[in-house]
């Protein structure tokens, strides 16, 4: 059943923040977080994506007042948190060239860092299957499942339609399905393998 939103519309809150509602902006903050972190998580590392969340609404709160059309509020920080994304993944890059033959000697030497952390394996295992299927499928479910964020505020931030969620949703779900599927098999044959 799909949540119904109360509150101020969004647009109203961007007219306040523009005219200097710092609250206002604050509430548009607390309401597309988890939104901006997800994104963000699909283009960087998790320990990463805290740093471009927090670039990308400093961004958009500098550019609020450049922002023409209030009710294209989530779109428009959608796209700064895909640049401020892509920008950070191109920095990262950078500096990492110079990085790669240290680290792989250090792998060599400590053994123990090249094996996987020890963890919840259910949660490892959803995360491995949404890193398989459509990343616009897993973003919809990410946002709506796991930051029970509501139907229509996704599809604002998103800037699609409410059906096109809800479609990546039930498109999403069935990719899940099936990629449960191959790691039950996989799971099984690592079981008979290892009696």
């Amino acid at each position: 059943m799909e949540q119904v939103e109360a509150g101020i519309p969004d647009e109203v809150l961007v007219v306040a923040a523009i005219l200097g509602d710092l609250a206002a902006f604050d509430e548009l903050v607390l309401r597309y977080r988890p939104a901006v972190m997800r994104t963000a998580q699909m283009m960087v590392s998790r320990e990463d994506a805290e740093d471009v969340a927090q670039e990308a609404l400093l961004l958009a709160f500098k550019a609020l007042p450049s922002l023409e059309e209030p009710k294209k509020f989530p779109a428009w920080l959608h796209a700064i948190t895909r640049r401020c994304a892509i920008r950070f993944s191109q920095r990262m890059r950078m500096r990492s060239r110079n990085c790669v033959a240290l680290d792989e000697a250090i792998l060599e030497q400590v053994p123990a860092l090249g094996r996987p952390a020890p963890g919840n394996d259910a949660r490892e295992e959803l995360q491995e299957a949404l890193n398989k299927i459509s990343p616009d499928h897993a973003l919809a479910i990410r946002l709506h499942f796991l930051d029970e964020m509501p139907l229509k505020r996704i599809a604002r931030f998103l800037g699609v339609s409410l059906p096109t969620v809800k479609w990546r949703i039930y498109s999403g779900k069935k990719e899940l399905r099936a990629q449960f599927k191959v790691l039950e098999g996989r799971s099984k044959k690592w079981i008979e393998i290892m009696k």
